[in-house]
């Protein structure tokens, strides 16, 4: 049986306006990055390591948030996040 082991994935986010990306063990996320705007190229070279405290924060509230996607619950995850480093 062939399972996906580790990968990197790169999302488009147009809603949100924003590149996530996402790194996977298995089905477990170990690292999240991401950046506000469409500028591609600074993302892939500004926004390749990941965003410890924010994979932290999204681990640690997953299974409070909903969506019918991963990257959907990641998304809300990030809203959070934003808001919280904004404000404190």
């Amino acid at each position: 049986m062939n399972r996906l082991v580790s990968s990197e994935s790169i999302y488009w986010c147009e809603g949100d306006d924003r590149y996530v990306r996402v790194f996977q063990l298995g089905d477990e996320i170990t690292g999240i990055n991401f950046m506000q705007g469409d500028d591609y190229e600074l993302f892939n070279d500004e926004y390749q390591g990941i965003d410890e405290d924010l994979t932290k924060f999204y681990n640690a509230t997953k299974y409070y948030l909903s969506g019918d996607t991963r990257i959907e619950i990641i998304n809300k995850a990030i809203w959070a996040w934003f808001e919280y480093k904004n404000n404190y």
